[in-house]
């Protein structure tokens, strides 16, 4: 997933693997992602992603990516790294790859960095690890850790690293700045995500409509996202195809997407993938 920006009660998210050596520079609007830290009752952590990128950069469907300590988690097959991915403890990361007008050639790959972080134990360790990192050695990224009890939002700015913690609510990231509150894509994702979890919580029949643990209930949560996610409205006073959360475009557009789940009580994520855009493609349960 390749960008990020992020409107509180808002986020969307991006990311890339080894040392980034290629001169093409991302395009201006990227991936969507969606991260419910305890907004809804019974699932503390709830996060919906698509990951936008170039056609042709090669990459590997959700599997195990390391077995000690164990992560899980989708492979960029060009540079090593991960996107998305969660571990043993109940952790998700997902990196964004932030627009900025310049890209530095020979820099660390940003999905290492969210592999690095993959490896720890919390959101509280992962912040040490990630605050020990050199934020010149990366391109621009926006960085999104999670688990039940803790989240953040991160970005590297010049030569230094800047984490928020993130209140409970439904924040949306994307591919600029985290302060831009005139992000169009993230504004749009995040009406919508809001409107999703008001359902959630207070429609009719209320989603999900089976107890917390229930399969029906979990499937019901995943067709509720998939629809944010293949949505291709463009927002009000825009005319770029990039800025629909669900992107189609030539050489370029959304390659996968995920819904990430973790009910109350729970270590372990039931986490969904889609091969593509989630508009002609179907959710599947990962085996973790």
């Amino acid at each position: 997933m390749e960008g990020a920006e992020i409107v509180s009660n808002q986020i969307p998210i991006e990311v890339r693997g080894e040392a980034e050596s290629s001169s093409r520079i991302p395009p201006p609007t990227m991936c969507t992602l969606a991260l419910f830290f305890r907004a809804i009752d019974d699932y503390p952590l709830l996060v919906a992603a698509n990951r936008d990128e170039h056609l042709d950069r090669p990459s590997a469907s959700p599997g195990v990516l390391l077995e000690t300590p164990w992560v899980f988690g989708g492979k960029d097959l060009q540079a090593g790294g991960t996107w998305l991915g969660v571990n043993g403890h109940g952790m998700f990361v997902g990196i964004l790859n932030r627009s900025s007008g310049e890209k530095k050639m020979g820099t660390r790959s940003r999905g290492l960095l969210c592999l690095d972080l993959l490896k720890t134990g919390d959101p509280a360790e992962a912040k040490q690890a990630l605050m020990r990192q050199d934020a010149k050695v990366y391109n621009p990224f926006n960085l999104v850790f999670a688990s039940a009890t803790e989240s953040y939002v991160a970005h590297n700015a010049g030569e230094r690293i800047e984490c928020i913690s993130l209140d409970p609510g439904v924040h949306v990231v994307g591919n600029v700045s985290i302060y831009d509150r005139s992000a169009v894509k993230t504004n749009h994702a995040s009406g919508l995500f809001s409107a999703a979890r008001e359902r959630i919580a207070y429609g009719s029949p209320r989603v999900p409509d089976v107890e917390p643990d229930g399969a029906a209930g979990i499937a019901s949560l995943v067709e509720l996202f998939r629809g944010v996610l293949s949505d291709h409205q463009l927002s009000k006073g825009s005319t770029n195809p990039r800025q629909t959360i669900c992107v189609h475009g030539g050489d370029y557009g959304t390659v996968s997407s995920s819904v990430l789940i973790l009910a109350e009580g729970q270590s372990q994520f039931d986490y969904f993938h889609a091969p593509g855009p989630p508009c002609r493609n179907e959710f599947e349960r990962c085996r973790l």
